[in-house]
């Protein structure tokens, strides 16, 4: 007999695996039909529901491989990160990850920043909201204090840079794009800012000293250790009017003073 626990290990291995552990089997009531079956009807369904929730994450990187293509490399993903959440919404998690490691080298290495772009839009769409930042409420901080505030960032925002053109490759893979404009890699890169606002997700490239400004910033790192990244990426960056903008976005929620906590 075997114990609760490696019966249902037992089980989830029969689940996601081309043939059935004689130990599950085992433990399966027929009733009319094989275990077997019974179990190949239960991983059918398990399949196909991860597949067709992760064709809906990543319906870019659909139309870009072909359905058959992303099928056949969803099953491998599946395998390699099994869905541990009873949220379908998370099965897309790692297949970023997954792609940088399968399609490194390849013509096709674009795809995993594409994934990330995708699964980036994805979280923005489920985080949770938060109310527009008090800019008043920096009057009370003496200057001196500056260089060490440290920001919080918008639950509902998130950062993707590449090396590739992924916004521009995202959009004319939209379904009601309408531009013949022709997309190379090797066109520029993306740094990209995606922010959720009242009904629609707002894209937007930013400068790439902008872009390390807010990515410290998110990172949690201080006011003056987000200015020196800035600078490290552009030396002549304006970094008042760089500040004014990322502000402005609405990309900042609330500010802390380390030493004074």
């Amino acid at each position: 007999m075997l114990m609760l626990r490696d019966l249902q290990r037992a089980f989830v291995q029969g689940a996601l695996s081309d043939s059935a552990p004689a130990s599950i089997c085992a433990q399966i009531i027929g009733d009319g039909i094989a275990p077997e079956r019974r179990l190949a009807i239960y991983r059918n369904n398990a399949v196909e529901g991860f597949l067709k929730t992760l064709q809906a994450t990543f319906p870019t990187i659909v139309r870009l491989s072909g359905e058959d293509w992303f099928r056949q490399i969803g099953r491998q993903y599946m395998h390699r990160y099994p869905s541990r959440s009873g949220n379908l919404h998370y099965v897309g998690e790692h297949f970023a990850t997954f792609l940088d490691v399968e399609l490194a080298g390849s013509s096709y290495e674009y795809f995993a920043d594409v994934a990330r772009f995708e699964w980036a839009y994805q979280e923005v769409l489920v985080a949770a909201d938060h109310p527009t930042f008090d800019l008043n409420a920096l009057g009370v901080v003496p200057p001196e204090d500056y260089g060490a505030l440290e920001f919080s960032t918008h639950p509902a925002m998130r950062l993707v840079q590449s090396r590739f053109p992924v916004l521009a490759i995202w959009r004319a893979n939209q379904p009601d794009a309408t531009s013949d404009e022709r997309i190379t890699l090797d066109q520029g890169s993306s740094s990209v800012l995606l922010i959720r606002r009242a009904d629609h997700v707002e894209l937007r490239e930013l400068p790439s000293a902008e872009f390390a400004l807010l990515a410290a910033l998110m990172r949690g790192e201080s006011l003056e250790q987000a200015a020196e990244c800035a600078l490290e990426i552009d030396p002549r960056v304006a970094l008042d009017a760089a500040l004014g903008r990322i502000v402005s976005l609405g990309t900042l929620v609330d500010f802390t003073i380390p030493s004074r906590q």
